[in-house]
């Protein structure tokens, strides 16, 4: 078998220096191949970032066409033709408030490499706003327990997944949380369903309101959170007129609202941006995984019309920068990304065709440890559970997400695990996004291998009671 070892004689630093890794070879559609011939069906874009599928023609070619003329330029030195038709692109698939009557009045986009860089660079753009905007005291920024915003100390700082802080707490900036929005685990007890009350999404809502109080609106700047909870909750969306209260909140005391689009972002949910979904608008939106559907590192923060003008009619500097930000050949990947995106109407598709998904995933619930279906487009969650009843999630110490990834990855699909959501240790969950140009037959592939995967979990665990 070609298979690397975990020994002295690798020199990777993999992500877990106990397990073994396949060594991948080839990609094309939806489908990975090791170095073995073992193919997989790839059900999560890779980390929800692959979303137009692997091998794509067009994509490679406008790569290597602007290799061809220039690979690198700096971007205090110049600024490249992908670059500005990207922004072109995003601005346009952006909100109303991201338009201006001219060019040099709207929005803008900052390109960076990636999801975390892109949550470092918009917090310190809001933090910049408030200085040219002469209130040196917000420096604060509100975010949600049961999230995750990237690994750098900056976005992680802002994260609300205990496991993933622990290790550097002392090194992280205290930053105030309020708890998400999980309607299914909702506090009123209402319904043993899922609950999706108006009066619970205003309550949820309204802790914005109180800890802006509590800590002074004078020293808050801004608020972030992904639209729909992605890899810390697995896919979970707040009920109807949470995010319209979050954003008269924010009106109300002039605090920015931060959409981290970073994974739901790009047609995943089945519109341009998540928040779409619910007629809101953010006033500073990040962006990664989709944006060069994982061809080329690469990220972005798109500024609203207002917080670009509060730059322009400042200093006109942002205090910032990394050495590959708007590196050419990954916004050429971006621009060949998206136009694929617009002109072949994926992201109209993927709203339509979200019934498909979830009508195939919903069968799965005959499996009494599935205690919840959620997600919006083709970002969909599973929540793993001991008591269907009383929502007790698993031991720990079974790692039931891991294992029904690992039985998935032997029966030759890929989705993406996540754990420790409900106390901080207990909680497992998967999630399940394939392409957004995923064929039916694809799909119902798909469903028949996880089908199989979650068989397989429930019979190892019967033969060790």
């Amino acid at each position: 078998m070609v298979r690397l070892q975990v020994t002295a004689m690798s020199n990777l630093f993999y992500r877990n220096l106990r397990r073994t890794y396949p060594v991948v070879k080839s990609a094309q559609g939806v489908w990975v191949e090791d170095m073995d011939g073992k193919r997989y069906l790839d059900g999560c874009s890779g980390a929800v970032a692959c979303n137009l599928g692997h091998g794509v023609t067009r994509i490679n070619e406008a790569i290597k066409d602007q290799l061809s003329r220039v690979a690198f330029a700096h971007t205090s030195q110049f600024v490249s033709e992908p670059a500005l038709k990207l922004a072109q692109r995003l601005i346009e698939l952006a909100p109303d408030n991201f338009h201006g009557a001219g060019p040099d009045d709207g929005g803008r986009a900052y390109f960076v490499c990636g999801g975390s860089e892109a949550v470092e660079t918009a917090i310190k753009m809001a933090r910049g706003y408030y200085i040219e905007k002469d209130q040196p005291s917000r420096h604060l920024v509100i975010s949600r327990w049961n999230s995750y915003h990237g690994s750098t100390l900056g976005a992680l700082a802002v994260t609300g997944h205990p496991a993933r802080r622990k290790p550097y707490l002392t090194m992280l900036k205290d930053q105030p949380h309020i708890n998400a929005s999980y309607p299914y685990r909702c506090s009123c007890r209402i319904t043993p369903e899922p609950c999706h009350s108006e009066v619970c999404a205003a309550a949820s809502a309204d802790q914005l309101e109180s800890m802006i109080l509590k800590l002074g609106a004078e020293n808050i700047m801004a608020f972030i959170a992904e639209p729909i909870v992605g890899a810390a909750l697995g896919a979970v969306a707040p009920p109807d007129g949470y995010w319209q209260r979050i954003r008269r909140i924010c009106n109300k005391y002039d605090v920015l609202l931060i959409a981290d689009e970073v994974m739901t972002g790009l047609g995943r949910c089945g519109a341009a941006f998540a928040l779409d979904l619910w007629g809101v608008a953010a006033d500073i939106i990040a962006v990664g995984k989709g944006l060069a559907a994982g061809y080329m590192p690469l990220g972005a923060v798109l500024a609203s019309a207002k917080v670009a003008q509060a730059y322009g009619n400042g200093t006109g500097v942002f205090e910032h920068g990394f050495t590959y930000s708007g590196h050419p050949a990954a916004c050429a990947a971006g621009v060949a990304a998206v136009e694929m995106l617009i002109e072949e109407q994926l992201i109209t598709s993927v709203r339509v065709r979200e019934n498909e998904l979830f009508a195939h995933l919903n069968k799965l619930a005959k499996f009494d440890f599935i205690g919840d279906v959620r997600g919006r487009g083709f970002l969909a969650g599973l929540e793993f559970v001991s008591n269907r009843q009383t929502k007790e999630p698993f031991d720990p110490s079974m790692s039931i997400g891991q294992a029904v990834a690992k039985a998935a990855m032997q029966l030759g699909l890929i989705v993406y695990p996540g754990s420790g959501f409900v106390d901080g240790m207990k909680g497992d969950h998967i999630i399940i996004a394939p392409p957004l140009n995923i064929t039916a037959e694809e799909l119902s592939e798909l469903v028949q291998r996880l089908e199989r995967a979650l068989e397989l979990v429930v019979s190892r665990q019967a033969s060790r009671s």
